[in-house]
Protein backbone atom coordinates (compact mmCIF):
# COMPACT_ATOMS: atom_id res chain seq x y z
CA UNK A 1 0.00 0.00 0.00
CA UNK A 2 0.81 3.60 -0.95
CA UNK A 3 1.50 6.30 2.27
CA UNK A 4 0.06 9.84 1.35
CA UNK A 5 0.16 13.04 2.97
CA UNK A 6 -2.87 15.22 2.17
CA UNK A 7 -1.89 19.16 2.62
CA UNK A 8 -5.10 21.13 2.17
CA UNK A 9 -5.68 24.91 2.54
CA UNK A 10 -9.39 25.23 3.58
CA UNK A 11 -10.38 28.78 3.18
CA UNK A 12 -8.61 28.63 -0.21
CA UNK A 13 -11.44 28.94 -3.15
CA UNK A 14 -14.42 29.93 -1.07
CA UNK A 15 -13.83 27.19 1.10
CA UNK A 16 -14.80 24.74 -1.55
CA UNK A 17 -12.93 22.07 -0.41
CA UNK A 18 -14.91 21.25 2.65
CA UNK A 19 -17.73 20.25 0.98
CA UNK A 20 -15.85 18.06 -1.07
CA UNK A 21 -13.15 16.56 1.28
CA UNK A 22 -15.13 13.16 2.24
CA UNK A 23 -15.57 12.54 -1.68
CA UNK A 24 -11.76 13.33 -2.02
CA UNK A 25 -10.78 10.87 0.77
CA UNK A 26 -13.26 8.29 -0.59
CA UNK A 27 -11.19 8.27 -3.56
CA UNK A 28 -7.76 7.84 -2.34
CA UNK A 29 -8.87 5.01 -0.54
CA UNK A 30 -10.81 3.07 -3.14
CA UNK A 31 -7.14 3.12 -4.61
CA UNK A 32 -5.61 1.21 -1.34
CA UNK A 33 -3.90 4.66 -0.49
CA UNK A 34 -3.05 4.76 3.23
CA UNK A 35 -3.57 8.68 3.57
CA UNK A 36 -2.62 11.32 6.74
CA UNK A 37 -4.35 14.50 6.32
CA UNK A 38 -2.96 17.84 7.33
CA UNK A 39 -4.84 21.26 7.25
CA UNK A 40 -2.79 24.38 6.82
CA UNK A 41 -3.28 26.49 10.05
CA UNK A 42 -1.93 29.53 8.99
CA UNK A 43 0.75 31.34 6.33
CA UNK A 44 3.49 28.96 5.66
CA UNK A 45 2.44 25.87 7.51
CA UNK A 46 2.14 23.51 4.32
CA UNK A 47 5.86 24.55 3.69
CA UNK A 48 7.24 23.86 6.76
CA UNK A 49 5.01 20.75 7.06
CA UNK A 50 5.98 19.53 3.41
CA UNK A 51 9.99 20.34 4.61
CA UNK A 52 9.54 18.10 8.05
CA UNK A 53 7.58 15.29 6.70
CA UNK A 54 7.05 15.27 2.94
CA UNK A 55 10.48 12.75 2.38
CA UNK A 56 8.04 9.65 5.12
CA UNK A 57 5.61 9.70 2.05
CA UNK A 58 5.28 7.94 -1.06
CA UNK A 59 3.45 10.86 -2.21
CA UNK A 60 2.41 14.27 -1.24
CA UNK A 61 -1.17 15.86 -2.21
CA UNK A 62 -1.98 19.52 -1.70
CA UNK A 63 -4.89 21.23 -2.23
CA UNK A 64 -5.59 24.92 -2.32
CA UNK A 65 -4.58 27.81 -4.25
CA UNK A 66 -1.73 28.05 -6.57
CA UNK A 67 0.08 29.84 -3.24
CA UNK A 68 -0.82 26.82 -1.50
CA UNK A 69 1.58 24.49 -4.51
CA UNK A 70 4.19 27.07 -4.08
CA UNK A 71 4.47 26.24 -0.50
CA UNK A 72 4.60 22.53 -0.70
CA UNK A 73 7.31 22.64 -4.06
CA UNK A 74 9.35 25.16 -1.31
CA UNK A 75 8.81 22.91 1.02
CA UNK A 76 10.49 20.06 -0.78
CA UNK A 77 13.43 21.95 -2.10
CA UNK A 78 14.61 23.35 0.62
CA UNK A 79 14.38 19.80 2.10
CA UNK A 80 16.65 18.57 -0.52
CA UNK A 81 14.35 15.68 -1.27
CA UNK A 82 12.06 14.63 -4.61
CA UNK A 83 8.78 13.07 -3.28
CA UNK A 84 6.42 13.12 -6.00
CA UNK A 85 3.54 16.02 -5.59
CA UNK A 86 -0.43 15.91 -6.57
CA UNK A 87 -2.17 18.81 -7.01
CA UNK A 88 -6.14 19.47 -6.51
CA UNK A 89 -6.36 23.02 -7.74
CA UNK A 90 -9.12 24.94 -5.10
CA UNK A 91 -7.84 28.18 -5.45
CA UNK A 92 -9.36 31.49 -7.53
CA UNK A 93 -7.24 31.20 -10.26
CA UNK A 94 -5.18 27.94 -10.45
CA UNK A 95 -2.97 29.10 -13.57
CA UNK A 96 -0.76 26.21 -13.28
CA UNK A 97 -3.44 23.56 -12.99
CA UNK A 98 -4.74 24.76 -16.11
CA UNK A 99 -1.78 24.72 -17.62
CA UNK A 100 -0.71 21.06 -16.85
CA UNK A 101 -4.52 20.16 -18.00
CA UNK A 102 -5.49 18.90 -14.31
CA UNK A 103 -9.41 18.37 -13.97
CA UNK A 104 -11.12 21.22 -12.06
CA UNK A 105 -13.63 18.53 -10.52
CA UNK A 106 -12.09 17.79 -7.45
CA UNK A 107 -13.39 13.63 -7.16
CA UNK A 108 -11.96 13.52 -10.62
CA UNK A 109 -8.32 15.62 -10.24
CA UNK A 110 -7.78 13.07 -6.74
CA UNK A 111 -8.96 10.32 -9.50
CA UNK A 112 -6.15 11.12 -11.61
CA UNK A 113 -3.57 11.34 -8.97
CA UNK A 114 -4.51 8.18 -7.86
CA UNK A 115 -3.97 6.59 -11.36
CA UNK A 116 -1.44 8.81 -12.54
CA UNK A 117 1.80 8.67 -13.77
CA UNK A 118 5.05 11.13 -12.59
CA UNK A 119 6.04 13.98 -14.73
CA UNK A 120 8.78 16.26 -14.30
CA UNK A 121 8.15 19.93 -14.29
CA UNK A 122 11.21 22.50 -14.02
CA UNK A 123 10.96 24.97 -10.91
CA UNK A 124 12.49 28.31 -10.75
CA UNK A 125 14.96 29.65 -8.19
CA UNK A 126 15.52 33.57 -7.02
CA UNK A 127 18.90 33.81 -5.88
CA UNK A 128 19.91 30.81 -2.93
CA UNK A 129 16.68 29.39 -1.38
CA UNK A 130 13.29 31.12 -2.63
CA UNK A 131 11.54 29.34 -5.27
CA UNK A 132 8.48 29.40 -7.40
CA UNK A 133 6.62 26.98 -9.40
CA UNK A 134 5.55 29.02 -12.37
CA UNK A 135 5.90 32.46 -11.69
CA UNK A 136 7.67 35.40 -10.55
CA UNK A 137 7.13 38.72 -11.44
CA UNK A 138 6.82 42.71 -10.13
CA UNK A 139 4.96 45.46 -11.43
CA UNK A 140 1.90 46.58 -12.33
CA UNK A 141 -1.01 43.90 -11.06
CA UNK A 142 1.24 41.88 -9.24
CA UNK A 143 0.85 43.12 -5.82
CA UNK A 144 -2.99 42.43 -6.28
CA UNK A 145 -3.27 38.82 -5.58
CA UNK A 146 -1.13 39.24 -2.23
CA UNK A 147 -2.38 42.35 -1.13
CA UNK A 148 -6.26 41.20 -1.50
CA UNK A 149 -7.82 39.71 1.66
CA UNK A 150 -8.99 36.10 1.51
CA UNK A 151 -12.23 36.63 2.39
CA UNK A 152 -12.79 38.93 -0.13
CA UNK A 153 -11.53 36.15 -2.46
CA UNK A 154 -13.88 34.06 -1.38
CA UNK A 155 -16.84 36.38 -1.59
CA UNK A 156 -16.16 38.20 -5.11
CA UNK A 157 -13.95 36.05 -7.02
CA UNK A 158 -12.02 37.09 -9.90
CA UNK A 159 -14.14 40.40 -9.29
CA UNK A 160 -11.92 40.75 -5.78
CA UNK A 161 -8.89 41.14 -7.87
CA UNK A 162 -10.38 43.77 -10.71
CA UNK A 163 -11.53 45.89 -7.52
CA UNK A 164 -7.71 45.53 -6.45
CA UNK A 165 -6.37 45.97 -9.23
CA UNK A 166 -8.47 48.98 -10.50
CA UNK A 167 -6.85 50.76 -7.25
CA UNK A 168 -3.56 50.08 -8.55
CA UNK A 169 -3.92 51.73 -11.71
CA UNK A 170 -3.81 54.77 -10.72
CA UNK A 171 -0.46 54.58 -9.14
CA UNK A 172 2.04 53.00 -11.42
CA UNK A 173 5.45 53.37 -10.97
CA UNK A 174 8.75 52.03 -12.74
CA UNK A 175 11.95 50.80 -11.54
CA UNK A 176 14.90 51.42 -13.12
CA UNK A 177 17.10 48.46 -13.56
CA UNK A 178 19.30 46.59 -16.06
CA UNK A 179 18.91 43.15 -16.98
CA UNK A 180 21.12 40.41 -18.22
CA UNK A 181 21.03 36.71 -19.76
CA UNK A 182 23.16 35.07 -22.76
CA UNK A 183 19.89 35.53 -24.96
CA UNK A 184 19.27 39.15 -24.10
CA UNK A 185 20.50 42.08 -22.17
CA UNK A 186 19.37 45.94 -21.61
CA UNK A 187 18.05 48.59 -19.39
CA UNK A 188 15.37 51.49 -18.48
CA UNK A 189 12.31 51.97 -16.72
CA UNK A 190 10.06 49.32 -16.68
CA UNK A 191 6.31 48.61 -14.76
CA UNK A 192 6.05 44.97 -15.24
CA UNK A 193 8.51 42.31 -15.57
CA UNK A 194 7.39 38.59 -15.40
CA UNK A 195 9.58 35.40 -15.34
CA UNK A 196 7.02 32.30 -16.22
CA UNK A 197 6.95 29.02 -16.70
CA UNK A 198 2.94 28.30 -17.60
CA UNK A 199 0.83 29.60 -20.42
CA UNK A 200 -2.26 31.32 -18.14
CA UNK A 201 -1.15 34.22 -15.60
CA UNK A 202 -3.73 35.80 -13.54
CA UNK A 203 -6.22 33.90 -15.29
CA UNK A 204 -5.07 34.83 -19.15
CA UNK A 205 -4.04 32.35 -21.28
CA UNK A 206 -1.39 32.59 -23.76
CA UNK A 207 -0.28 35.69 -22.29
CA UNK A 208 2.92 34.54 -22.29
CA UNK A 209 3.20 33.09 -25.54
CA UNK A 210 2.43 30.30 -27.89
CA UNK A 211 5.13 28.22 -27.64
CA UNK A 212 5.45 27.03 -23.88
CA UNK A 213 6.66 23.80 -22.36
CA UNK A 214 7.15 23.26 -18.77
CA UNK A 215 10.00 21.20 -18.39
CA UNK A 216 12.62 22.72 -21.91
CA UNK A 217 14.89 24.22 -18.96
CA UNK A 218 14.28 27.87 -19.82
CA UNK A 219 11.66 30.13 -18.57
CA UNK A 220 9.48 33.25 -20.78
CA UNK A 221 10.19 36.56 -20.35
CA UNK A 222 8.18 39.50 -20.43
CA UNK A 223 9.55 43.40 -19.46
CA UNK A 224 7.70 46.21 -20.23
CA UNK A 225 8.70 49.47 -20.51
CA UNK A 226 7.30 52.64 -19.01
CA UNK A 227 6.00 54.36 -21.91
CA UNK A 228 5.41 58.14 -22.74
CA UNK A 229 1.93 58.22 -21.84
CA UNK A 230 0.76 55.61 -19.80
CA UNK A 231 -3.10 56.85 -20.20
CA UNK A 232 -2.79 56.88 -24.31
CA UNK A 233 -0.37 53.76 -24.88
CA UNK A 234 -1.82 51.21 -22.33
CA UNK A 235 -4.47 49.88 -24.12
CA UNK A 236 -1.88 48.89 -26.92
CA UNK A 237 0.30 47.27 -24.70
CA UNK A 238 -2.68 44.79 -22.95
CA UNK A 239 -3.17 44.36 -26.65
CA UNK A 240 -0.20 42.94 -27.37
CA UNK A 241 0.18 40.83 -24.38
CA UNK A 242 -3.17 39.09 -24.78
CA UNK A 243 -2.50 39.13 -28.68
CA UNK A 244 1.30 38.23 -28.68
CA UNK A 245 1.33 40.73 -30.96
CA UNK A 246 4.64 43.13 -31.12
CA UNK A 247 4.47 46.84 -29.44
CA UNK A 248 7.67 48.85 -28.80
CA UNK A 249 7.25 49.10 -24.80
CA UNK A 250 6.84 44.93 -24.40
CA UNK A 251 9.92 43.04 -24.45
CA UNK A 252 10.00 38.94 -24.82
CA UNK A 253 12.44 36.72 -24.28
CA UNK A 254 13.40 33.13 -23.07
CA UNK A 255 16.12 32.39 -21.13
CA UNK A 256 17.43 29.84 -18.31
CA UNK A 257 19.01 32.12 -16.27
CA UNK A 258 18.44 36.10 -15.77
CA UNK A 259 19.61 38.81 -13.76
CA UNK A 260 18.35 42.24 -12.52
CA UNK A 261 19.68 45.34 -10.99
CA UNK A 262 18.36 48.03 -9.54
CA UNK A 263 19.59 50.78 -7.00
CA UNK A 264 16.07 50.54 -4.96
CA UNK A 265 14.62 47.23 -4.07
CA UNK A 266 12.17 45.43 -6.03
CA UNK A 267 8.95 43.68 -3.91
CA UNK A 268 8.56 40.82 -6.05
CA UNK A 269 5.46 38.36 -6.42
CA UNK A 270 6.22 34.37 -6.56
CA UNK A 271 3.02 32.12 -7.71
CA UNK A 272 0.76 34.99 -6.68
CA UNK A 273 2.54 35.32 -3.28
CA UNK A 274 4.58 37.74 -1.58
CA UNK A 275 7.98 37.04 -2.54
CA UNK A 276 10.72 39.22 -1.09
CA UNK A 277 12.69 42.62 -2.19
CA UNK A 278 16.06 42.51 -3.88
CA UNK A 279 18.33 45.42 -5.07
CA UNK A 280 20.03 42.01 -7.53
CA UNK A 281 17.81 39.10 -8.35
CA UNK A 282 18.99 36.05 -9.89
CA UNK A 283 16.28 33.84 -11.23
CA UNK A 284 17.60 30.58 -12.32
CA UNK A 285 15.43 27.61 -14.53
CA UNK A 286 16.19 24.02 -11.93
CA UNK A 287 15.05 21.67 -15.17
CA UNK A 288 12.66 18.89 -14.09
CA UNK A 289 13.32 19.34 -10.13
CA UNK A 290 9.41 19.24 -9.56
CA UNK A 291 7.89 15.19 -9.94
CA UNK A 292 4.30 16.32 -10.62
CA UNK A 293 1.69 13.53 -10.66
CA UNK A 294 -0.44 13.90 -13.69
CA UNK A 295 -3.76 11.74 -15.37
CA UNK A 296 -1.76 12.49 -18.51
CA UNK A 297 0.80 13.92 -20.58
CA UNK A 298 -0.47 17.25 -21.42
CA UNK A 299 0.70 19.00 -24.53
CA UNK A 300 3.05 21.31 -22.50
CA UNK A 301 5.51 18.69 -21.36
CA UNK A 302 8.42 17.10 -23.22
CA UNK A 303 8.95 13.23 -21.82
CA UNK A 304 10.93 10.25 -22.88
CA UNK A 305 11.12 6.32 -21.27
CA UNK A 306 13.45 7.77 -18.41
CA UNK A 307 10.83 10.82 -17.00
CA UNK A 308 7.88 8.58 -17.03
CA UNK A 309 7.23 6.60 -14.13
CA UNK A 310 4.52 5.26 -11.93
CA UNK A 311 3.68 7.51 -9.05
CA UNK A 312 4.27 4.82 -6.74
CA UNK A 313 7.21 3.66 -8.14
CA UNK A 314 9.15 6.58 -7.33
CA UNK A 315 11.29 6.75 -4.30
CA UNK A 316 10.46 9.02 -1.39
CA UNK A 317 13.88 10.56 -0.88
CA UNK A 318 15.54 11.66 -4.26
CA UNK A 319 18.66 13.87 -5.13
CA UNK A 320 19.52 17.06 -3.30
CA UNK A 321 18.37 19.91 -4.42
Amino acid sequence: MRHMLFIYNPRAGKGLIRSHLSDILEEFTRHDLVVTVHPTMDQKDALHTMRDYGRRYDMVVCSGGDGTLDEVVTGMMRGGFRTPVGYIPAGSTNDFASSLGIPRQMRQAAASIAEGSVFSCDVGRINQDHYFVYVAAFGVFTEVSYKTDQDMKNMLGHLAYLLEGARSLSAIRSWDLTFESEEMSGSGSFILGMVTNSNSVGGFKGITGNDVTLNDGVFEVTLIRMPENIIIEWPAILNALINNEPNVNVITFKTSELKITSQTAIPWTTDGEYGGEYTECVIRNMPRALPIILGQQPAQILTDDEETETAGMQPAEGAEA
